[in-house]
Parts: structure tokens; sequence; C-alpha cells
């Protein structure tokens, strides 16, 4: 009598987020297209936030279009897409608002240059913006690991409450608990200096 085989145990399946990562590097438009509808309206809301309409839906193409051309930029193990695409956005949104301020030097009624200001912070600024960003570190710190995530994706993402509870695989209304005790010992310890942070 031969012996039966033990059943094979089927594989686990692969996050989504790293399937969509192989599709994008072998060139799946529709991989690209779930992608834009997964994550369009969450990249243009933090980019109005920062630009007029018109400059944000051109970043917001540029955002795809570099997921397009480069999608071996994005590593999934170190950070879901979204969180990425938001990154990129940031960084292109804040590139285009350097860009556009104006260079032009300002002359008075005699010819000369105007000095303009050194919008550079000074010693003492930096040195009170350091302190301000310890105190906050050390703020988030205390918060168990669960509630300091929620508000960094919240306030640092910008991820709204539904993004945060699907990523962190927990309900909506625990995600709204979470940051109400957050907060409140944010503000508890920071004062109204957790106003300024927050807002």
């Amino acid at each position: 009598m031969t012996k039966a085989s033990p059943p094979q145990q089927a594989q686990p399946e692969p996050p989504p987020e790293l399937l969509l990562a192989a599709r994008l590097r072998r060139r799946d438009e529709r991989a690209l297209a779930e992608a834009y509808d997964l994550h369009a309206a969450a990249v243009y809301g933090v980019l109005t936030r920062l630009l007029d309409t018109a400059s944000a839906q051109e970043i917001l193409q540029d955002v795809f279009v570099r997921l397009w051309e480069r999608p071996e930029a994005y590593d999934p193990a170190r950070a879901g897409l979204r969180s990425y695409l938001l990154v990129v956005a940031r960084s292109r949104a804040l590139d285009r608002l350097r860009a556009t301020k104006v260079t032009a030097p300002l002359y008075t009624e005699d010819g000369a240059e105007w000095p303009l200001p050194d919008e550079q912070p000074g010693p003492a600024q930096r040195s009170e913006n350091e302190a301000r960003h310890r105190r906050v570190r050390q703020a988030l710190g205390g918060l168990s690991p669960a509630h300091r995530e929620t508000v960094e994706r919240a306030y640092l993402r910008g991820e709204t409450r539904e993004d945060i509870a699907a990523g962190m695989g927990v309900p909506v209304g625990t995600v709204k608990s979470r940051l109400s005790h957050a907060l409140g010992h944010l503000r508890r310890l920071l004062g109204e200096e957790a106003r300024s942070w927050l807002d």
C-alpha cells in the first residue's frame, strides 16, 4: 500500500502593493490605471493645498508619469504607494513654488537696488525650531506605536480617516478614537504649541 503524500499547503498571496509594483515594472497599463483610480484624489487634494488648480492638475499628471517611467523608484517594502506618491507630489509642488518666486531685483526711486530681506531663519530662530521639533518628537514618543502611527498618517502624510483605517486594518471608529486620545495627550504636553504643529 502506497503512502499518501501530505497535501501541499497553498502559498500565501503576496500583498496587493507588491503585486501592483510588479505589474508596474512589467509596464502593465492597467496597473497604472488602478494606481491612478486608487490614489489620484488624495494626491490632488494635497496639491491643491499648495498650488493653484492648473498647477495642481499639471503636477498630478507629472507624478503618475514619473510612476510609469520609473516604477523601480517605488519600493513597496519601504512605504505604501499612496505615501510614496504624496512624497513625490509634495516635492514637485515645493519645487514649483520655489521656481515661481519673484527673483527680479527691486529698485529704489534713484535706481539703486533695493535690499531684500534674508528669508533664512537666523541662529535664534533655528535654535527655537530645533527645540520645538525635539519637544514634538518627545511628546510623540509618549504615545503607543498604534497611536503614534495614526497621528503621523493623519498629519504628516495627509491620509483621511478612511485611508488610515484601511492601511492599519482597523475600523474608522478606532482611528477616530486613537486620534482623539493622541491629540489630547499632545495638547496636555505641548499646550498651544500643539495647535501650531497640528494646524
